[in-house]
């Protein structure tokens, strides 16, 4: 991960100045992410990934996350719960391989330190690959008698699967029961089963969004295996008041390759001293640095593209993709890569990097080629966002996949 650390931003008039420094630690064995942090001001998580986005997702031989992208965003609405019964393992917000109940926590499995579904072969072995939502669910509905509206959010899978009740309750997973469940959200869980807890004949609305996840364990043998679909969810203890949607839609074939790629960047970034500036689209600071990728197949060789995607951990600064918003507000961070790879980043453009997972072609390998190794430059801009610029430490965050597909 890239973090970008700012320690202060003085007033325009002040000689003291804004420590903008860049910690990029980067994570990375042959097709392992590598993760980099800038610090001061931005959180880059660089990660080296194979990757596609269509029906066929090509993963290579590392470990730990080696994919990332299918984003779903899906609503999911109710005119009745059917009962006023909660059961603690009807998710009101879930994830799962079934489309009528939350997922059995005894499928998920350790696969390099994260608890992942398996993916597995024809033969009904684990291919060494595992699937992770990285989802945020938010849900309303309506208590009996005069509790009202209340509210639940939380996210699921990665980092952490759990949630918050507007009034004050706390959700955690694994679910407490027989088998437990896992990414699945009640508004309740401190015991199995509540009478008169719904408003039977209300309306309720859940959002689930996000991305999904692949992680391996560095002995996934090369192939082609078939993804299930994959479920968001909101259940009740009613059937025929379920409601769920294909949120990964099978079968998606899984291509496991021999291709292995390895980033090298600058991974301690530091902008130096930086005088605040009020005047919106300004730019504060600026670094470059080379940007390379070496990748390498044995046996079985494939063609792929060479990609870099971002994430904004941070939030997109006012809704816009190529700004990374900062964590305090009043700026944002904007980054281009040459040789056409995005637009200008230039601090009063939109054409840069955009923050949104999408992928950016920085080149190529085929299938004739044994190693690859492609190099351009990436550039770094502080910016301010006008008035609401901050004085102090700033910091951003922003996880960066370098994939294949």
């Amino acid at each position: 991960m890239t973090t970008l650390k700012t320690a202060n931003l003085a007033t325009e008039g002040e000689s003291s100045k804004m420590e903008t420094m860049i910690k990029m630690p980067v994570r990375q064995n042959l097709s392992k992410s590598s993760v980099s942090r800038l610090l001061p001001l931005l959180t880059l998580l660089l990660v080296t990934t194979p990757s596609s986005w269509a029906e066929t997702i090509t993963i290579g031989k590392g470990s730990g996350i080696v994919w990332e992208g299918l984003a779903f965003n899906e609503t999911l609405t109710a005119n009745s719960f059917g009962s006023s019964t909660l059961l603690v393992t009807s998710g009101i917000i879930s994830i799962s391989n079934l489309p009528v109940s939350c997922l059995s926590a005894p499928l998920l499995k350790p696969i390099a330190g994260y608890s992942a579904l398996p993916l597995l072969n024809a033969q009904n072995q684990p291919t060494g690959v595992g699937l992770i939502p990285r989802a945020v669910g938010y849900a309303e509905y309506y208590l009996t008698g005069v509790g009202g509206l209340e509210t639940l959010s939380g996210t699921i899978g990665l980092p952490i699967t759990q949630g918050r009740t507007s009034s004050g309750f706390t959700i955690n997973n694994p679910i407490r029961f027989d088998p437990p469940k896992e990414w699945c959200l009640p508004p309740r869980t401190d015991k199995v089963h509540y009478d008169f807890f719904y408003n039977t004949n209300s309306r309720r609305t859940v959002n689930i969004s996000g991305t999904w996840v692949m992680v391996a364990d560095g002995n996934q043998r090369s192939g082609e295996y078939t993804i299930p679909p994959m479920y968001a969810g909101s259940f009740t203890s009613t059937a025929g008041w379920d409601r769920s949607t294909v949120i990964l839609k099978g079968p998606i074939t899984l291509r496991i390759s021999t291709l292995a790629c390895t980033v090298a960047t600058t991974t301690n970034i530091n902008f130096g001293g930086v005088q605040r500036n009020t005047q919106a689209g300004s730019e504060l600071a600026r670094l470059s640095y080379p940007l390379t990728v070496a990748c390498s197949q044995d046996t079985d060789k494939i063609n792929a593209n060479i990609n870099v995607q971002f994430r904004a951990a941070s939030g997109q600064y006012e809704s816009t993709p190529t700004r990374l918003a900062l964590n305090q507000g009043g700026g944002y961070i904007t980054g281009e890569i040459d040789n056409a790879v995005t637009g200008s980043g230039a601090c009063n453009a939109t054409t840069g990097i955009p923050f949104d997972n999408t992928q950016l072609k920085v080149g190529s390998i085929t299938s004739t080629e044994a190693t690859k190794v492609t190099n351009n430059q990436i550039t770094w801009r502080l910016c301010s966002g006008g008035a609401t610029l901050p004085i102090g430490p700033v910091d951003a965050s922003t996880d960066m996949l370098v994939t294949f597909n």
